[in-house]
């Protein structure tokens, strides 16, 4: 816990300011919001490789705006409820068939690194996937390849989304900091808390900070 400390005692140094919706906020830097997002990832089930990639993804949406803790926090609290995708819907989008949704919304993260290692042929776009879950990660995951989601929903909890060709990936995320309020900061910081939990049965088998969204 000692990682998660030091961003709180940085972010006391540096002082807070007051926002009148979201009451006390705090300042990171960019590396501080890829780190706390990469933890809290990992706390909440995803492996090291992917929680690496969810922590550049929030890098991306702190650089264009203040909602990356909500979006991150409502990723942690939602990773077990999402399906990956499988190997027949995967086919489908290869081969430029219409998405059949399968009943519970779609992994962004999953989805995405499925779309980055097995990149979508230029006959199969544009293509609609049915039922992503929290599109903002899809859109975020996407931002460097040669895709992109067409309509960026938002903060969407779900969404069917459109991903098309991109003419130009775009470069790494720098220029400003990602603000977060204090409650939301506490709330990833409990998250990422679990990957610092001491050794025990449970977490020989599983893996500190593990989860069904880990299992492969």
């Amino acid at each position: 816990m000692a990682a998660d400390r030091a961003v709180q005692r940085r972010a006391a140094d540096r002082g807070c300011r007051h926002d009148g919706r979201r009451g006390r906020v705090i300042d990171l830097s960019l590396n501080e919001v890829e780190t706390l997002s990469a933890k809290s990832a990992r706390g909440a089930g995803f492996s090291w490789g992917l929680a690496e990639d969810i922590g550049r993804a929030a890098r991306r949406i702190a650089v264009e705006g203040d909602n990356w803790g909500l979006a991150m926090l409502s990723l942690a609290e939602h990773a077990q409820s999402f399906e990956p995708p499988n190997a027949a819907r995967a086919a489908r989008w290869r081969s430029g068939k219409i998405d059949a949704a399968t009943g519970g919304p779609l992994c962004p993260i999953r989805t995405a690194a499925l779309l980055l290692d097995e990149p979508l042929p230029a006959s199969a776009m544009p293509l609609t996937i049915l039922d992503v879950g929290l599109p903002v990660w899809l859109d975020a995951m996407l931002r460097r390849s040669a895709m992109r989601v067409a309509r960026p929903a938002g903060l969407a909890t779900r969404a069917d989304v459109l991903i098309e060709h991109r003419a130009e990936t775009e470069q790494s995320a720098t220029g400003r900091r990602g603000a977060i309020d204090d409650r939301t900061l506490a709330a990833l910081n409990s998250f990422a808390a679990r990957t610092y939990v001491p050794e025990s049965e449970r977490s020989r088998v599983r893996g500190a900070g593990g989860g069904r969204v880990d299992d492969e």
